[in-house]
């Protein structure tokens, strides 16, 4: 008699299952990609699709279920049609130019935001996607111009003041990094990579010591954050602290680091 139950139990759940996912309203497939439960946030939106294809909205979250399930081909196809329902829809026109982007081919994506700015021409969201986009392609004057006209848009987009921020890391603009990197802590102040970059700029500013402390705060907040721990083995064998660079470099090689591995390898951390 209990096997009965149980089997009853879980073909109501099912039932109730396919019923949630046939009625999903937008609310619910939003829901489903804020927890990164691609599958049923892809289901839920070929259901609502079956009654209603004109919501550039579903379109979105489609595109984003199959990035999240690794599909960047339907992913880009879905962002497409969301931007075709809805051509001033600009997070589908960021994320398909992400897509491109992560897909290498930075030129195009270049010129789909290039496009898309012509009727939409002050955007933070699209400045800084573009500046992304002439990172990657490697332009860095276009890239910081784009950063800044993004902040200059919208002075609380943290992504966009933080992009600028690693472009004056990379240019030497050092004191202008740091303002951005402390604007951006203070709204949130829970960002290993923050730290982390906040770090790298005081170490070209010759303040180990600071660096040392900020290195040492981005790990406390993340403590396999990669990047901040191989800064960090970098940063102590530089100054001349070879136990503390070998037991950071072990803690990379640990996580996976290549680097990390073949560093290890040098004759003087064999001590």
């Amino acid at each position: 008699m209990k096997k009965v139950f149980f089997l009853i139990a879980i073909v109501s759940a099912m039932l109730s299952s396919c019923k949630n996912i046939s009625n999903a309203t937008v609310e619910d497939i939003q829901k489903a990609c804020e927890k990164e439960d691609w599958n049923t946030a892809k289901e839920m939106c070929t259901a609502y699709m079956k009654k209603d294809k004109s919501n550039p909205v579903v379109l979105k979250y489609l595109g984003d279920a199959y990035l999240g399930l690794k599909d960047s081909s339907f992913a880009q196809y879905s962002y497409d049609q969301a931007i075709a329902l809805d051509s001033m829809y600009v997070d589908a026109i960021v994320c398909s130019a992400d897509v491109l982007m992560n897909g290498g081919d930075a030129s195009l994506a270049i010129s789909h935001l290039r496009t898309h700015m012509e009727y939409i021409p002050d955007n933070a969201k699209l400045h800084n996607a573009l500046g992304c986009a002439f990172r990657i392609a490697e332009n860095s004057n276009e890239a910081q111009a784009n950063f800044e006209r993004s902040v200059l848009l919208d002075q609380h987009y943290v992504v966009a003041r933080r992009n600028l921020a690693v472009m004056q890391i990379e240019n030497r603009e050092l004191d202008d990094a740091i303002l951005n990197l402390e604007t951006v802590l203070d709204e949130n102040p829970n960002q290993a990579d923050v730290y982390n970059y906040l770090a790298l700029a005081y170490a070209y500013k010759s303040n180990p010591e600071e660096a040392e402390k900020l290195f040492l705060k981005s790990i406390s907040i993340d403590e396999k954050y990669l990047p901040a721990i191989e800064n960090l083995a970098f940063h102590y064998e530089h100054n001349g602290n070879l136990n503390k660079a070998k037991k950071y470099y072990e803690k990379a090689a640990k996580l996976g680091s290549e680097n990390a591995k073949k560093m290890l390898k040098n004759s003087k951390f064999d001590r």
